[in-house]
């Protein structure tokens, strides 16, 4: 049943041109602003060195992301965002001025295995690379997309996701409202790892999973090489 599952998921990324690796791939241009709604409608469209990069944006490596707006279902998510309900990347922007180097987005989901075990090593890989660390490098950011019935994550499975494998206070979690990660998906596999550099907000490079303190630890190493 899962390998039909996975059969139908890579037979419709491949439809929607998502399913290459190519990084000479021009990748969707995205520059008009994507808004979530809460209570009322949130729009950014403020740019520049000190907000965010400006435009144009892509969805392919090398080219710069758009402020992607996530609500944030868990405490970390909420401090990322100033106490907010719903975040932008623009407030991971901001983290460069305190030394950070990279941000790790994990797409993930309930029913994956290597996805459960790449989440049980991210807490030690924020200890050593990220907030627990006195020289913080790496910023970390989990997407929940399904459940394990392969229904869309809610906000309230996500949030069960965050206290499940001890994120709450951690690492800033979010479900994929509005499909606003799965335009950055490039390969069919789970977890779907892709970094970005803080300085400019380009898609750095990608990463399948990494399930072990070791792996994890190297994969880490080996892109922040990439960054100045």
């Amino acid at each position: 049943m899962k390998s039909l599952v996975l059969l139908f998921l890579w037979v419709s990324l491949s439809l929607t041109g998502l399913s290459s690796c190519d990084s000479d791939e021009k990748g969707r241009t995205v520059n008009e602003p994507l808004v979530l709604s809460l209570d009322k409608d949130i729009t950014q469209d403020q740019c520049g060195p000190d907000v965010y990069p400006c435009p144009p944006y892509g969805t392919r490596r090398y080219q710069t992301l758009r402020d992607v707006p996530f609500i944030a279902v868990n405490n970390a998510a909420r401090a990322i965002a100033g106490g907010a309900d719903l975040g932008y990347f623009h407030h991971f922007y901001q983290l460069r001025s305190q030394g950070y180097k990279i941000l790790l987005v994990s797409y993930t989901t309930g029913w994956c295995t290597h996805c459960r075990a790449q989440m049980e090593v991210t807490p030690l890989m924020v200890d050593q690379y990220g907030a627990g660390n006195s020289d913080p490098r790496v910023a970390f950011l989990v997407v929940v997309r399904e459940n394990e019935q392969l229904d869309p994550a809610t906000v309230e499975y996500a949030a069960g996701y965050s206290s499940h494998y001890g994120l709450d206070d951690v690492v800033p979690v979010t479900n994929d409202q509005g499909n606003a990660f799965f335009p950055y998906m490039t390969s069919v596999g789970y977890p779907f790892n892709f970094f970005v550099r803080l300085d400019d907000m380009t898609i750095l490079d990608y990463a399948s999973a990494v399930e072990t303190p070791q792996t994890f630890s190297d994969e880490l190493e080996r892109v922040l090489l990439m960054v100045p």
